[in-house]
């Protein structure tokens, strides 16, 4: 049983051969090759004012790899008030430290393969989904990108619309100077053409290419900026509305099948916040069953850009477990190819009595 840690994984895992081994498993999952498992919240008190507990844990089978993945989650959650704006924020609470785990398991013996935290394979796999979606929906001359946000998942983003499209310039915005600046010194190592800008207006104006990776409960990108010919994209439902989808010609969500994940909460739970459970997502005409999903237009069931003024759309509404197995089942091969990684004897993680 091997255990790797985030760093190990890092550079392991290059977002083009994230972006490729997504797309093989969306192909599956979209002719009942594959098997994802929903997104479940247990919530309940906690002692760390302000905050209160959850524990996420979400999974999926890729039979083609012969993986079933376990992502889990037990977090401090806060929401604070950030430029005006509510956010959805993990406390640090042990020793400094978040908590996220997957675990590997194997469909032909039962046994556990991996362990591994879960902070670079999560970043990994939202950018690949939406670096894979911007690759059937962006123009393919697209060059320009306009960056809301600057946050880990952000970093992300831009990883992977430079592995679609040959991206010439970036700017990017969020409401702290300070990160702005931090962002843009790291992307410039990384010999990207980038600029800092001081309002989400001038980060978008000229842009092919939006994209919006924030942890904001309100929307980032407004219907103004939906020029004709423009991609779009997010990482949340609410970064987007009603009002932003109508404005688009074609649309697709990450996944119709689950447009919310489940939530068990235990009653008196103090310090929610009040997150809308009716949304666009339940509009009529909005609602995410209407769209078309990620690996309908990577099986062909769904059409992609047709025309070169369309303004197009990708919504990240909720994850998949299924992708962890799909990075998983990439960082396995990539890890024991390598050597890398802490082998754990199996006996730890199986038993000789029958449970």
């Amino acid at each position: 049983m091997l255990v790797l840690s985030n760093e190990e994984i890092q550079k392991l895992l290059p977002m083009r051969e994230c972006i490729d081994v997504l797309e093989a498993m969306y192909r599956d999952l979209a002719n009942e090759k594959a098997l994802g498992s929903p997104r479940v919240d247990n919530i309940a008190p906690t002692r760390h004012e302000g905050g209160y507990y959850a524990f996420k844990h979400m999974g999926g089978i890729w039979p083609a790899r012969g993986i079933q993945a376990l992502r889990i989650n037990s977090d401090i959650l806060t929401h604070p008030v950030v430029a005006g704006k509510p956010r959805r924020v993990k406390v640090p609470a042990a020793g400094g430290r978040w908590v996220g785990l997957v675990a590997l398991f194997s469909t032909e013996t039962g046994e556990l393969l991996a362990l591994f935290p879960d902070g670079v394979a999560q970043r990994m796999r939202v950018g690949a989904a939406n670096g894979l979606a911007a690759r059937f929906l962006a123009r393919a001359d697209a060059s320009s990108v306009a960056l809301i946000g600057t946050g880990w998942q952000a970093g992300a983003q831009l990883m992977a619309i430079r592995c679609v499209r040959d991206v010439k310039r970036v700017k990017v915005y969020s409401p702290s100077a300070a990160n702005r600046d931090a962002f843009v010194a790291q992307a410039k190592a990384d010999r990207v053409e980038i600029a800092a800008v001081a309002s989400a207006e001038e980060c978008v104006r000229d842009a092919d290419i939006i994209l919006s990776a924030t942890s904001s409960l309100v929307r980032t990108i407004e219907p103004a900026w939906l020029v004709p010919s423009v991609h779009a994209s997010c990482i949340k439902t609410q970064e987007v509305d009603a009002e932003v989808l109508r404005r688009c010609d074609r649309v697709i969500v990450h996944q119709r099948g689950q447009a919310k994940q489940i939530d068990n909460i235990l009653p008196g739970t103090p310090n929610l916040a009040e997150e809308p459970k009716n949304g666009w997502w339940s509009e009529p005409g909005t609602r995410v069953a209407d769209y078309p999903d990620l690996p309908m237009l990577v099986a062909g069931r769904a059409v992609g850009r047709e025309r070169r003024d369309e303004v197009t759309c990708f919504v990240n509404n909720v994850g998949l477990g299924l992708q962890f197995a799909a990075l998983g089942s990439l960082i396995l091969e990539k890890a024991r190819a390598a050597g890398v990684g802490h082998d754990l004897p199996r006996e730890w993680f199986t038993e000789s009595v029958h449970p």
